[in-house]
């Protein structure tokens, strides 16, 4: 292998034009895959196989991935990140936040309009990755970090104030996150769905360029699957304290507290491999993240394919132990929302955002771009959720008449891109399943800095603390 790495510029990275230096290092990453990135000891093990991957001493740079609600950070040319955790979840109170200690808040909860609150709240959350995970000197690595298309410019400001002003960094490079999520497949071009906490993204990427203008986004994400989830266990769940002399009562907040209902989410909930059937869904049924029309309920309690009730043991303050039950549809069914879209507030599901980013597209991408449909976020780890998703937007198009014949070419990106076998090599994977969904962001620019691909550079004495580039602009 050639030790030449191909790089491109800031200008035309930041520009949509050109994009042979891309290429060049994505078909390079295709073909040693995952092997030789994983640190499984020590950092010595990635930054040895980044040097005989391409050549001399690689530099190792810290990789960050914040998104609205979680924070992932590592080192470059690592398979996974070396720590992960909820923004702003346990720590103490800090100026000008006046915060509660333990409670928990994603980056978009506070005033983001306040520039000394929000430099204040990244601050504290930075210091404490490099304080007590990353185990070194700000001043002595480079940073990368993947960013979303939807990313506040505040939010991008206060980042760079942070880095190069209060932590010294020597220089941040900015990579758009559905560019880099690709790079875990070993492809160029897709359509990247990014399902996070606060909303959902759709961004086509042809070639290494994100197609901003053609990108669709709705509200519906993991914030709403996370009230769908408590506005139903509420209402048709029941708590049985331990003690005797104490009846079953009705849930509340009180005995459904976030954590309890963040442990369901994460470890008992999965998506229904079985699609609301298409007579049912075409009635003007009610279907929101607080309510679900009571036809619904009825055809869900029937369709169930695991547990008919579902029984947890948790601890409450004001009735002690005991067991909380619901229905087993709750657990399989909390997010039909975020596929079929909120009828009372008029949000489009993810289904939908879908066909309208495929819509809108020229011509002559949209079926390279269909068919390579990358899921990446949080809510995409949610067993079946990837396929599920699949299922209900191949049924989807192929019910509209100018959409049947580009149905049958929709396909996921881990499933559809296959490792040539002259260019596999130990401990590869043929498909990308050896990645969560919710690290592709992460891994994509872990890839991209070890390859040394170029991005948009800003170093610490050219930052006059306000400018930054957009590289939405413009493509």
């Amino acid at each position: 292998m050639s030790t030449t790495t191909d790089t491109f510029s800031t200008s035309r990275f930041a520009s949509g034009t050109g994009g042979s230096g891309i290429s060049g290092a994505f078909s390079k990453l295709s073909s040693f895959g995952s092997a030789g990135l994983g640190r499984s000891s020590a950092s010595v093990g990635s930054s040895l196989a980044a040097s005989v991957l391409f050549g001399g001493a690689a530099e190792e740079k810290i990789v960050l991935d914040i998104g609205s609600f979680s924070l992932r950070a590592g080192f470059s040319g690592d398979s996974a990140p070396l720590h992960t955790a909820e923004l702003f979840g346990k720590y103490e109170p800090v100026k000008p936040t006046h915060r509660l200690a333990g409670s928990n808040h994603g980056i978009y909860d506070f005033p983001i309009v306040d520039q000394d609150l929000l430099d204040a709240l990244v601050l504290e959350q930075v210091k404490e990755v490099y304080r007590s995970h990353l185990l070194l000197d700000s001043k002595s690595r480079k940073v990368v970090v993947a960013e979303g298309a939807l990313m506040p410019m505040q939010l991008k400001r206060a980042l760079a104030r942070v880095l190069l002003g209060n932590l010294r960094v020597p220089q941040i490079t900015f990579y758009p996150s559905a560019v880099v999520a690709l790079m875990s497949c070993g492809i160029t071009s897709g359509l990247v769905v990014d399902c996070g906490h606060k909303q959902t993204t759709v961004v086509p990427v042809y070639d290494g360029r994100p197609l901003v203008p053609y990108m669709t986004s709705t509200p519906l994400a993991g914030e709403a699957l996370f009230e769908s989830l408590k506005s139903l266990i509420k209402k048709y769940g029941q708590f049985v304290p331990f003690d005797d002399s104490v009846r079953s009562a009705k849930v509340t907040d009180d005995i459904l507290s976030d954590e309890v209902c963040r442990h369901i989410q994460t470890k008992v909930l999965y998506v229904s491999p079985l699609s609301i059937p298409g007579a049912l869904s075409k009635q003007p049924i009610e279907l929101s993240v607080n309510e679900v029309d009571p036809q619904l309920v009825e055809w869900f309690e029937q369709s169930v394919t695991g547990s008919p009730t579902i029984t947890l043991t948790i601890t409450t303050k004001t009735h002690g132990r005991g067991t909380l039950k619901f229905p087993g549809w709750v657990r399989e069914r909390a997010a039909e929302v975020l596929l079929a879209g909120d009828s009372t507030e008029d949000h489009k599901g993810i289904v939908q955002s879908i066909v309208t980013c495929i819509s809108n597209l020229p011509v002559d991408v949209r079926r390279p771009l269909a068919s390579k449909i990358l899921m990446v976020g949080g809510v995409s780890d949610v067993p079946h959720f990837r396929i599920r998703l699949l299922h209900d937007l191949v049924a989807k198009m192929r019910s509209i008449s100018k959409w049947a014949t580009l149905a049958d070419s929709v396909a996921l990106a881990e499933d559809k891109q296959q490792v040539r076998e002259s260019d596999m090599v130990v401990g590869s994977s043929a498909n990308g399943l050896t990645f969560k969904s919710s690290d592709r962001c992460w891994i994509g620019a872990s890839l991209a800095a070890a390859a040394k691909i170029g991005g948009v550079e800003l170093k610490r004495d050219d930052f006059d603390g306000y400018s930054v580039a957009d590289w939405t602009i413009g493509n």
